[in-house]
C-alpha cells in the first residue's frame, strides 16, 4: 500500500469532547556466574578446598534456578485486565501493568509505567450535542479514518519553528462483534520533524531530525447517541513485537446502553 501524506486542510473532522480533562512490562533476568581465582604468583599461593568450589557451584545453580523461575512467574502475571464503565456505557482490557493516569485529557487514561509513549485512552462526545445513531453516521470507514487522522493532526499541532508532522492512514476496516453492533478500526502513522537549528538564515543549516515515530490504532463505536473512541498509541519500532496485545485490546472494546 502506498503512502499518502496529508495535511490539515485536507480532511474535515468530527468533533469528540472528553468528559474530563498494540506493551507489555519487559523482564531481564541477567546471572552473572565467576569462578574462583587460583593465583600463579610464585610469592602467594591459595588452596581452595574442593568443598568450598563444589558449595560455591551448587549455590550458584539453586540462585539461577530461583531468579528464573521468579522471572517466569513475573511473565506469566503480565497479561490484561478488563475495564468497565457501566456509568458511560463501555468496556476494553488493557495490560494489568499499566497504570491509571487521572487528570488526562480523556474519559479515562492509562499508561505503561515504564515506556511512557505506549498508553491508551477513551474519549467520547457529548451526551448534549451529539445524536449519533449508529457508526454508519460517519460515513465509510475511509472516510472516518480521515477524521480520525485530523483530529490527531490537531492535537499535535506546535507553535514551534522548525517543527513538521508527516501523518498517513495505514488500514480502515469496519467489523462486527459479538454484540452485534459496528465498529470501525482505524491505524495511522504519524512522525515529527524538528531542525536542528531552526533560526539559521541557510537552508542547509537547518537539518531536520526525527523526534519521534509512533503507530496509532482507534476503534470507533457508536451508543447512547454518542461517538466512542478507544485510542492506542505506541512507538513504530516497538509495534511488529506487540502487536498481538494490541490486537486484543482493540478487540476487546465493547459500547452498551446505559440504563437512565
Amino acid at each position: 500500500m502506498s503512502t499518502t501524506i496529508y495535511s490539515l486542510s485536507s480532511v474535515s473532522s468530527f468533533s469528540l469532547r472528553p468528559r474530563s480533562t498494540c506493551s507489555n512490562l519487559k523482564f531481564t533476568c541477567a546471572i552473572a556466574g565467576r569462578s574462583p581465582l587460583l593465583s600463579t604468583s610464585p610469592h602467594i599461593s591459595f588452596a581452595v578446598p574442593r568443598r568450598q568450589i563444589m558449595t560455591a557451584l551448587l549455590s550458584s545453580y539453586v540462585f539461577a534456578q530461583v531468579d528464573s523461575l521468579d522471572t517466569a512467574s513475573a511473565l506469566q502475571s503480565v497479561g490484561l485486565r478488563e475495564y468497565i464503565d457501566t456509568f458511560d456505557g463501555y468496556s476494553f482490557k488493557y495490560p494489568k501493568n499499566w497504570i491509571q493516569v487521572r487528570g488526562a485529557n480523556a474519559d479515562i487514561f492509562f499508561r505503561d509505567p515504564f515506556i511512557l509513549d505506549e498508553n491508551l485512552s477513551l474519549e467520547l462526545s457529548s451526551p448534549s450535542s451529539s445524536f449519533y445513531k449508529s457508526i454508519e453516521d460517519l460515513g465509510p470507514p475511509e472516510v472516518a479514518g480521515k477524521n480520525v487522522l485530523k483530529q490527531y493532526l490537531t492535537e499535535f499541532m506546535s507553535t514551534r519553528l522548525g517543527v513538521r508532522r508527516e501523518a498517513s492512514i495505514l488500514s480502515t476496516s469496519s467489523r462486527i462483534a459479538d454484540d452485534g453492533k459496528m465498529y470501525y478500526q482505524v491505524e495511522v502513522n504519524i512522525k515529527s520533524y524538528a531542525n536542528n537549528n531552526e533560526l539559521a538564515v541557510m537552508p542547509q543549516d537547518r537539518v531536520a531530525r526525527l523526534e519521534w515515530d509512533r503507530h496509532y490504532l482507534s476503534v470507533l463505536g457508536v451508543e447512547n447517541n454518542q461517538l466512542y473512541v478507544l485510542r492506542l498509541q505506541v512507538p513504530e519500532n516497538v509495534f511488529a513485537e506487540e502487536e498481538k496485545d494490541l490486537r486484543q485490546i482493540l478487540d476487546s472494546f465493547r459500547v452498551n446502553k446505559v440504563i437512565v
